[in-house]
């Protein structure tokens, strides 16, 4: 029992419309889930993934409008990575962000990687990086973005933390396998993606707000891996949510090293046990054991088109 790879990333926007038009339109993702926070469901919880919603492809955000900006510092989710297919996908985004004024960075090579480091309005930290896409991923069609250069999922996230032997070992126990580490950083892969462990030891800790990630996920394949993984992390003594069942999949939210949140999810059911797929994102969708509250929620959350 191991975590195969990424499931998805969740950060916290303040404002849901200006980031479903970044999401969908600059960077060209579909909006598969249009659902609501099950522990706060006041607020929009949105999922942008590839065209299918594929467990690894989604980036998804909390909407909480009176949120402050994050700070920055050391102990915390510091940066997203997304793939891109080849080096003239990376070009091609580049010259896309030159025209939409969006911030970003110098094309450079960083954990052996091509990549680019780039921001939305909200100053997310995000990266675009050259790899090879999985087979099983099917990239969402925008009418400008042409199919070869569009984004292929989450590659990578980046982690900075005081100390980081303690994070590499909970990574290691959850079935990462440490590729490379120096003084100041270290690699752990997961299948085909990856954990980039940075060290930072100096005392501003990160504070959340809008513009960080709150958690990233990895996936395991079945709820029998997941009550494994509970097991596991029990008998370890690392502080755990116990199973969540967030009906398209279940998870199991640690407490790691720095006060870092890593979730693990089963990769099914998935998005499809409710809605089709040609309208994935239509309609705001909740849970079953949220559906008595539609009427009042859909009072007061602000409508979003696809």
């Amino acid at each position: 029992m191991k975590a195969n790879g990424m499931h998805h990333v969740s950060a916290i926007t303040k404002e849901a419309l200006d980031n479903h038009d970044f999401y969908t339109k600059a960077l060209g993702l579909r909006l598969v889930k249009k659902t609501v926070n099950q522990d706060d469901s006041s607020m929009y919880h949105l999922f942008y993934a590839d065209y299918k919603g594929t467990p690894g492809t989604d980036m998804t955000f909390f909407e909480i409008v009176n949120s402050a900006q994050y700070r920055k510092g050391t102990n915390g989710i510091t940066r997203t990575l997304f793939r891109v297919p080849s080096r003239e996908a990376l070009d091609f985004f580049k010259e896309r962000f030159i025209e939409r004024e969006i911030y970003h960075e110098g094309i450079v090579e960083r954990f052996g990687k091509t990549m680019m480091n780039f921001e939305d309005s909200e100053k997310h930290r995000m990266a675009l990086v050259v790899d090879e896409a999985p087979t099983d991923i099917t990239p969402n069609v925008v009418e400008d973005i042409p199919v070869e250069f569009a984004i292929h999922g989450i590659v990578a996230v980046e982690v900075t933390v005081q100390h980081k032997k303690p994070f590499i070992g909970l990574m290691e126990l959850v079935g990462g396998t440490l590729l490379t580490e120096d003084a100041e950083e270290a690699i752990v892969q997961f299948g085909n993606e990856f954990v980039y462990v940075v060290e930072a030891r100096h005392s501003t800790v990160e504070k959340g707000g809008y513009g960080s990630v709150h958690h990233f996920a990895l996936n395991v394949e079945s709820d029998e891996d997941l009550e494994e993984m509970r097991r596991l992390v029990h008998e370890e003594r690392w502080p755990n949510s116990g199973i969540k069942d967030r009906f398209w999949f279940k998870a199991l939210y640690i407490s790691g090293p720095g006060n870092i949140i890593v979730e693990i999810s089963t990769r099914g059911p998935g998005f499809q046990v409710d809605e089709p797929l040609e309208s994935l994102g239509e309609s705001l969708v909740l849970p079953p054991k949220l559906e008595h509250e539609r009427e009042h929620l859909e009072m007061f959350l602000k409508p979003i088109e696809n």
